[in-house]
């Protein structure tokens, strides 16, 4: 039984050493462009798979969201970098950004209400 669990696991240590993404199937241009961004082998393939050009991924740094989750979702659904930002900070979700863009809304931000600064009126003195 031991023996079957050994092979079971260098099997599963191979097979996972062998599908770790590498730089193989892209240009010397597009590695560079994807190193430029400072992104590793693993999601550049990820990200290209998803339509995801290292130009298009520099836009998503710019402002400032880089979790490849969010970009790919984001992406996915006909959003620029640009627009999620706006949707993101208007407090939206994906699902919500999509059904008002289909309305032709636009995300507005919430703005805080900044309350005026309350002063106390001074004590009326008391009748003696």
């Amino acid at each position: 039984m031991k023996k079957v669990i050994a092979i079971l696991f260098i099997t599963l240590f191979i097979s996972a050493c062998a599908s770790k993404a590498t730089w193989d199937n892209m240009s010397e241009e597009k590695i560079a462009a994807w190193k430029t961004q400072g992104v590793d082998a693993e999601l550049a393939s990820e990200l290209t798979e998803n339509a995801i050009t290292p130009e298009k991924y520099g836009a998503w740094k710019a402002v400032k969201i880089t979790d490849p989750e969010t970009i790919i979702a984001w992406n996915g659904s006909k959003f620029s970098a640009e627009a999620s930002k706006n949707w993101m900070s208007g407090g939206f979700t994906l699902d919500e950004a999509v059904d008002n863009r289909a309305k032709g809304l636009s995300p507005v931000k919430k703005e805080k209400v900044v309350e005026p600064a309350k002063t106390e009126e001074p004590a009326k003195e008391e009748a003696k």
